[in-house]
């Protein structure tokens, strides 16, 4: 299982790479658009997520502007080890 985390954070880091050079130089045709509202989506979602768990890893002692970067990045694949031990 810990393979598979790692995996699906490269792949997200990835697309949150392909997100901001979309900004810069945006992408022709509907993969630029499919990669911006994407984008928008995930980070909606995480940030629903992160105000969903703030107070248990605020308990576990992990709210640094680090760790809040990360939620919004990876999401669960971040979060769930750090409250887990």
């Amino acid at each position: 299982m810990q393979k598979f985390a790692q995996i699906n954070m490269y792949i997200l880091a990835g697309f949150w790479l392909a997100f901001v050079i979309n900004f810069a130089m945006p992408f022709g045709g509907s993969l630029g658009t499919g990669v911006l509202w994407a984008g928008i989506v995930f980070l909606v979602l995480h940030v629903i997520e992160l105000a969903v768990v703030y107070s248990k890893l605020k308990a576990v002692g992990r709210t640094s502007s680090t760790d809040i970067v990360a939620v919004l990045a990876f999401g669960i694949l971040y979060w769930k080890p750090l409250i887990k031990s």
